[in-house]
């Protein structure tokens, strides 16, 4: 049988007085008892003094658009379903040593989110970067796995609610499609912040023009210096925040979005002479990705939207300010996010 999660070998009782089995049933369903009322205070202590609400239910259907509306600027829009693919791009610090962590700010965190939007009618690819510190609902689960019910806070701790790199990525994409007003997501793609240098050589390194002082990690990298970065110079650029500029994340944003912008150039031009390119690329990252998507759908994909026309990086409106917690937050501005919305998702 099952005790607190172990399995116990079943003993025979030859001539136990009947009095001492009562008592030994007795201890261990105080011991069964008292097991769960730990958790059920550790899950209270992890949650205390903060907005956890309902348990949000079921989750089947509800990332189907069929009747997915949007109420902004004095009408009503409508989904484009038919034309759009959603597909959420994911820099994690995933650390598996991390997961029993006391606090969950500990247990890994989505650093980096974009979401990429193929639009089949109008032949464009969109990108919208979101800011890790953005306030918005993110699911909470019990000690057995359990929905809690939600809690708003950094969207970046979405990512560290699941006990799994693939529930991780589960509750971040619900994340983002709440934040985005219900939009359903294909899929997703991670990958692990370490991955930046594999994936930054296999493409022949990305060429940018530095706006921050790096020198003190590499003596190459000076301010205004423009250069195709090299190994773990690819790391320095596109996660380094505390010690280099103003140590923000909105700058840390400004330069992955110019790293992810440099790195789309330099696949369009593989892609151009080399049918294996995409391939090759996926080859090289793949210990450090984890996604949803069949590689074989990826890669139809990129050569699919080769043609389209590349809009800007995107990003939404609002202002950082530091919570009670004394961590950054990001609010957003919600009539500008609703004109974003129009304006990629809704017609």
């Amino acid at each position: 049988m099952l005790i607190g999660g172990k399995r116990v070998k079943r003993h025979r009782c030859h001539g136990r007085p009947s009095s001492q089995r009562v008592l030994l049933v007795a201890a261990l369903a105080v011991v069964l008892y008292a097991g769960i009322l730990l958790g059920i205070h550790a899950v209270g202590s992890r949650l205390e003094q903060s907005d956890v609400r309902e348990p949000v239910g079921s989750l089947e259907g509800r990332f189907t658009s069929d009747d997915l509306i949007l109420q902004a600027q004095g009408r009503t829009w409508t989904y484009r379903e038919r034309d759009l693919t959603n597909i959420l791009l994911i820099g994690t610090d995933w650390d598996e040593q991390r997961l029993e962590a006391a606090d969950s700010r500990y247990a890994g965190q989505a650093d980096f989110l974009m979401l990429v939007t193929l639009d089949q009618e109008n032949k464009t690819t969109s990108f919208l970067q979101i800011d890790r510190d953005t306030l918005a609902d993110i699911r909470i689960f019990g000690p057995f796995g359990d929905l809690a019910g939600t809690r708003r806070t950094q969207i970046c701790l979405s990512y560290a609610f699941g006990d799994t790199p693939q529930t991780a990525c589960e509750n971040t994409v619900w994340s983002v499609s709440q934040l985005l007003g219900g939009i359903p997501i294909e899929g997703y793609f991670a990958m692990s912040m370490d991955g930046i240098v594999a994936l930054n050589d296999a493409l022949g390194g990305v060429t940018v023009t530095l706006e921050d002082d790096f020198s003190h990690l590499d003596a190459k990298m000076t301010k205004g210096a423009t250069l195709t970065l090299q190994g773990k110079q690819a790391e320095y650029f596109v996660r380094g925040r505390m010690d280099v500029g103003e140590g923000t994340n909105r700058s840390r944003m400004k330069r992955q979005g110019a790293f992810i912008s440099a790195a789309l150039e330099r696949i369009e031009e593989g892609m151009s002479g080399d049918m294996n390119f995409v391939s090759d690329v996926l080859d090289a990252v793949s210990d450090y990705v984890t996604t949803e998507l069949e590689r074989g759908w990826l890669i139809n994909r990129a050569y699919e939207s080769q043609g389209y026309e590349t809009n800007d990086i995107r990003q939404i409106a609002g202002e950082h300010g530091v919570g009670e917690d004394g961590f950054v937050e990001f609010t957003v501005d919600q009539d500008a996010l609703n004109d974003l919305l129009v304006s990629i998702f809704f017609e």
